[in-house]
């Protein structure tokens, strides 16, 4: 679970940046779970910059001794401890239940998060689906399984879009309340692939550091 104390903290002085691109906690943990979950290493000085938006004091803040940075690198951790654990963030950080018929608010700007965290991994997926699909070539006991996860993984992006721009998504549905009726179910499968995503993501950076190694 996200520590709530550095939550608070994180969100207090994101609020106080009205210069900042994104503003509210949910946002922003979207986008590091989505910048986290790729075999690409970022470093702490790439992720302040990218949440900081060129905003020297506040990068200069974020990267010294404050309690502002104490609160963000607690946060990196519990994601990334989320991750090598596989354990279901969504679930975890916002619990919908099965009588609900839409994405709350604050998952929906989650969702915009993740979103431009994978914008940022886009090439890096891309190289890592060749890689996939190339591997399966070479194996013929796990043929197909990666074009199976690059489909999924395109779904789940589909899916995110879908969460994050719920209400105009509805305009757009011939049968609104058909998909307002399946939402649980579709909240469950955007959990699963998310960490499905993050575990994979893990796999492919040991291999490329095995890889390396190797080479090197």
């Amino acid at each position: 679970m996200l520590n709530e104390k550095s939550t608070i903290i994180f969100s207090d002085y994101l609020s106080q940046h009205a210069e900042f691109k994104v503003t509210d906690i949910d946002s922003v943990l979207g986008f590091i779970c989505g910048l986290l979950a790729c075999s690409e290493f970022y470093g702490e000085s790439e992720i302040v910059g990218y949440i900081a938006d060129k905003n020297d004091p506040a990068y200069a803040t974020m990267m010294t001794e404050s309690q502002e940075r104490d609160a963000m690198i607690t946060l990196l951790d519990n994601i990334t401890q989320a991750q090598v654990e596989q354990r279901h963030f969504l679930a975890e950080t916002y619990p919908h239940s099965d009588s609900d018929t839409m994405p709350s608010p604050r998952l929906q700007h989650w969702c915009k998060g993740y979103l431009a965290g994978y914008e940022v991994n886009q090439a890096v997926w891309e190289q890592d689906f060749s890689f996939l699909v190339s591997a399966d070539k070479q194996q013929v006991t796990n043929q197909a399984d990666g074009q199976l996860f690059i489909d999924n993984f395109e779904a789940t992006l589909n899916l995110l879009a879908t969460f994050s721009a719920w209400e105009n998504t509805l305009t757009q549905q011939p049968e609104p309340d058909k998909l307002s009726a399946n939402f649980p179910l579709l909240y469950k499968s955007l959990d699963e692939s998310l960490t499905a995503i993050a575990s994979m993501a893990l796999m492919l950076e040991d291999e490329k550091l095995s890889q390396f190694e190797e080479e090197g």
